[in-house]
């Protein structure tokens, strides 16, 4: 009996000792290990989610924290393959993971499964989960033991258009806060402005070697060559894309006319290069791959597209695409003054290296605005009455010491005005008495009477300068000074207004000198004196006649 006791002690022990690992087996199955994971320094504007990739026990090997017995975590997708050296895998939950699937995630470029957050842009798009995801909490999240990929999503539509998301996976065997690498595209649009009178001539054909004077607004005569420069920086995450999609639009108001053959593509300072098209009208497999770009243009647009621009051996984070082209400042629809003539781009461009069907995104449309300005002169008599038969030419100083004509007014007996203009227009109004001089800049100009009204004197050539402040909101400021750039202390007095761009003075003529004529004074003296001299010589030969006698 006691014997028979000793072995049910015996077994009901063993039978203990099973129990209780039966229990721990069940309970590592039921309550894994948890451990933090949280998110750092979030990007604003964006949300992130947590999928369960992998789920392992937590084991301690060489000093070091690893999972064994890795399987399937609750969100891998079943319905996903993964191909590795021509052999499929698809996850199902909860078994284990082959060795061969470990060993990929082990050597994804550039990054090893120890790392504590770890970037690809191959997770989603090879590999991929399925569902939501799980919201990470400000203050994070426990979760279990394994790898997880972390998802960035978008929460406004400001941020789409100014950051990229991120691609993480991490392996989760303590606590983990993720740093999200949310790149940025920017993209700006500048013009270039110039003053004829102070600064050399453009070079057209070079605009890339001219490094200063590319500003927000600009202002130019009627005529002008006016160069653009639109600048958009690839994204800093530009390297985690397998195909980086880049466009650049434009769009230029009517009074800006495209110059067709101006457009030239730079990437990281190297001239880009058009691809090749093929019968449909598209790049060729081989521009595309290669990096090139397709150029599409319209009467008022044009669009730089770059379907891969990953294949430039130039494109790399945070450099710069830039495009320089010339627009003609229009004189038939260009605006005087006012809001300007409003010229805007935009780049659109890829925004999610999880997707690598091309999700894209626009950045925010930038401005730059070009400015032109108006001179009327009124012709008028002392009396500030109209008055009629002068012709005018407006010349302005050049850089070289040269004068360039503006426009010439010429008037006729008929009141007819005809003008000839080089590089602006004129007109007048009514019977030539009002002449507007349109479409000029800054700079140093001469106004000329070259013809004077019958009667009337001629004025002296009036030296001025036009000096104006704008920015792409508007012209604060419209001046006229003196060619030094002093107050102006000419005989005209010319009222500028910066909302209309308009200057605008009265040019009075006076009479000319009366010369004597009939009924005037210095006649009535000659006569007077004349008539004095015959009496007296009348006088003197009489008396000397009588006494004579």
């Amino acid at each position: 009996m006691k014997k028979f006791s000793k072995i049910l002690s015996v077994a009901l022990l063993v039978a203990l000792v099973l129990s209780l690992g039966v229990a721990n087996a069940f309970a590592d199955e039921t309550t894994p290990v948890k451990k933090h994971l949280s998110v750092s320094n979030p990007v604003d504007g964006h949300a992130y989610s947590y999928y369960q990739l992998f789920v392992g026990d937590l084991a301690t090997k060489d000093g070091k924290q690893v999972l064994s017995n890795v399987k399937w975590g609750a969100d891998a997708n079943p319905s996903a393959s993964l191909t590795i050296e021509g052999k499929s895998y698809s996850p199902v939950v909860g078994e284990a993971v082959p060795q061969e699937v470990l060993d990929y995630f082990a050597t994804l470029p550039g990054k090893t499964a120890s790392d504590a957050a770890q970037d690809t842009a191959d997770i989603i798009s090879g590999l991929v989960v399925t569902g939501e995801g799980t919201p990470i909490p400000a203050a994070g999240v426990d979760v279990a033991t394994g790898y997880y990929v972390i998802k960035d999503a978008y929460t406004d539509e400001d941020a789409a258009q100014t950051t990229t998301l991120s691609t993480n996976i991490v392996e989760i065997v303590g606590d983990v806060a993720v740093a999200p690498k949310a790149g940025t595209t920017e993209h700006h649009k500048t013009v270039l402005d110039v003053n004829d009178t102070t600064d050399a001539a453009l070079d057209l054909s070079n605009l890339k070697n001219i490094a200063d004077g590319w500003d927000k607004s600009a202002d130019y005569d009627f005529g002008d060559h006016v160069p653009f420069k639109l600048t958009t920086t690839i994204a800093s995450d530009f390297a985690k894309y397998t195909s980086y999609y880049l466009a650049i639009n434009d769009t230029l108001h009517n009074g800006l006319k495209l110059d067709q053959d101006s457009i030239k593509v730079y990437v990281d300072g190297v001239l880009a290069e058009e691809g090749e098209y093929g019968n449909d009208g598209k790049l060729t497999e081989e521009s595309i791959a290669a990096g090139k770009y397709s150029l599409t243009k319209g009467e008022q647009s044009f669009k730089v597209e770059f379907p891969k621009l990953n294949g430039n051996a130039k494109a790399a984070p945070s450099k710069d695409v830039v495009v320089y082209y010339t627009a003609t400042l229009d004189s038939a629809t260009a605006v005087i003054g006012g809001t300007g003539n409003i010229n805007e781009s935009w780049a659109t461009f890829s925004n999610n290296p999880n997707d690598d069907q091309g999700g894209t995104a626009d950045t925010p449309h930038d401005t730059a605005v070009v400015f032109t300005f108006e001179t009327d002169v009124n012709k008028v008599d002392k009396d500030t009455q109209p008055l009629k038969g002068a012709e005018f030419t407006l010349t302005k100083k050049l850089k070289n010491g040269s004068e360039e004509t503006i426009a010439v007014i010429k008037y006729d007996k008929d009141g007819k005005v005809t003008t000839k203009s080089a590089n602006g227009t004129a007109t007048s109004e009514g019977d030539a008495t009002k002449f507007s001089f349109k479409g000029l800049d800054d700079g140093v100009y001469t106004l000329t009477e070259t013809v004077t009204p019958y009667g009337y004197n001629t004025i002296d050539p009036v030296v001025f300068s036009i000096v104006a402040t704008h920015s792409a909101s508007g012209v604060s400021e419209l001046l006229v000074k003196n060619a030094d750039g002093s107050d102006f202390d000419g005989k005209l007095t010319f009222t500028a207004t910066p909302s209309t761009g308009i200057i605008a003075t009265n040019v009075v003529n006076n009479s000319g000198t009366v010369l004597p004529s009939t009924g005037g004074i210095g006649t009535t003296i000659f006569y007077v004196v004349g008539g004095v001299l015959v009496l007296a010589a009348i006088i003197l030969l009489v008396t000397k006649k009588r006494m004579s006698e």
